[in-house]
């Protein structure tokens, strides 16, 4: 019989106090008298265990999303919109993240794809008073929560890194944290002193070579809100977007174009000549197909891929004939009334026309219109301006449009901003995504 574990007992060599003991409900008294656990009780309501040993990231994170109340705009179970752990797949496929977990900066990037604010700090950059402020600020709200990346082995737990929700902020004895631990199957969750977890912040994670830190994460205004993309989606992960983009760049040679079709016809070539990613969006249409597809192929095992993990059709359940008329209009809109569409049409190669659709094309182009890191290395001031006056002409009036190109935006910025975090200003030859060294981030 294969050795198994029936959870773990807290080390008494830290003073880490079990949630549940008579010490820590008299704290938890403390706290709530404070006004120390407005965290707790949204967060409390979404109490989950980790789906698997390194899903500590994802755990958290889906945990926090839901008790913030974001909208995935995605079902659960029809007619049910709510996260679940495997639809957080946006900056790194879940197959890897089974295998490897996930960095506090891959994390930020989960967050803002998802439709949260981040601010995320390193440990090396705060300090006590820093984090005492962070903590009680996040515990004493009920629109803010704190994610701790941490080491366990700092805290005298078995493992190396760790995520967790912050719950709850006593201040007696120089200070308590509540940790409400997603690995519940492992520890239960406890008050630890607020200068050990500040300690257990500041060792150096082998993947990134830099001190954990945590997330201060909450939710954006009411017009963000109605931004997400809820028919497409970005179809690149940490492990793609770097190269795929530094080469856009490079391809099209954005310093010395001048002319916005010779731009368009430059870059839909590049697009269309990249058989790694095949497609830069894909409707959520095409990612059920693959999930159903792969779902058959495996069904008596763990779906084979990420897309089938996030899109399996027995879990989204969605209404497959409504979302293709929603999309089917959408697009035909978009070929209607674009005139950006039309210049597309003819800028795509004849020998990619049955493949691709110039709808798509037109949308993806729009965001990289808008993407800063990609407008910016524009040298003449003239055609910047005309992109930028083109793109507000193409998405004024059309709500769904700018709210599909907002949202696709925001997923390709988190991308970005997790390389530069990880690789900094250099990152841009797919580096930081293809590390494959197992970091201190499992249960």
């Amino acid at each position: 019989m294969d050795q198994s574990f029936y959870m773990r007992v807290l080390p008494a060599s830290v003073d880490l106090i079990p949630y549940d003991s008579k010490e820590g409900k008299q704290i938890f008294k403390d706290a709530l008298d404070e006004g120390g656990l407005e965290a707790f009780f949204p967060l409390s309501q979404q109490f989950l265990t980790q789906e698997e040993p390194a899903y500590c990231g994802i755990g958290t994170l889906c945990m926090i999303l839901n008790a913030l109340k974001i909208d995935p705009a995605k079902t659960w179970r029809k007619p049910w919109r709510w996260f679940t752990q495997d639809m957080l797949d946006c900056c790194r496929p879940l197959d890897y993240v089974r295998a490897n977990g996930i960095t506090l900066s891959e994390f930020t990037c989960l967050a803002r794809c998802n439709g949260l604010e981040a601010n995320t700090k390193y440990a090396d950059n705060i300090s006590l008073e820093d984090f005492r402020r962070d903590v009680i600020a996040s515990t004493s709200s009920s629109t803010q929560i704190m994610a701790v990346s941490y080491s366990r082995a700092a805290l005298g737990q078995t493992g190396s890194g760790h995520f967790s929700p912050v719950g709850g902020y006593c201040s007696r004895d120089g200070g308590k944290v509540l940790i409400l631990d997603v690995a519940r199957f492992k520890y239960p969750s406890y008050w630890v002193s607020l200068k050990a977890l500040y300690e257990s912040l500041r060792p150096v994670d082998p993947v990134t070579k830099q001190p954990r830190g945590y997330s201060l994460l909450h939710k954006p205004s009411l017009t963000a809100l109605a931004e997400g993309n809820r028919l497409l989606r970005l179809e690149f992960t940490k492990a793609t977007w770097p190269g795929w983009f530094s080469g856009l760049v490079r391809s099209v040679e954005v310093t010395g174009i001048e002319t916005k079709e010779d731009l368009e016809r430059a870059a839909v070539k590049y697009i269309m000549s990249q058989p790694e990613i095949q497609k830069p969006m894909r409707t959520r249409r095409e990612i059920l197909a693959m999930a159903e597809a792969a779902v058959s192929e495996s069904a008596a095992v763990a779906p084979a891929s990420a897309t089938a993990a996030a899109y399996d059709p027995k879990k989204t359940a969605q209404s497959a004939k409504e979302y293709a008329d929603a999309l089917s209009k959408f697009l035909s809109r978009v070929s209607a009334t674009s005139a950006l569409h039309k210049e597309i049409v003819t800028a795509i190669p004849p020998t990619h026309v049955a493949s691709q659709d110039p709808a798509l094309t037109t949308i993806f182009m729009l965001v990289l219109y808008s993407f800063e890191p990609f407008i910016s290395k524009l040298a003449s001031l003239k055609l910047r301006m005309e992109i930028e006056a083109l793109v507000t002409r193409e998405l004024s009036g059309d709500d769904e449009l700018k709210r599909e190109v907002r949202g696709i935006r925001r997923q390709m910025a988190s991308l970005e901003t997790c390389c530069k975090e990880e690789c900094g200003p250099e990152c841009g030859g797919g580096s930081c995504g293809a590390r494959k060294v197992k970091g201190g981030v499992v249960a």
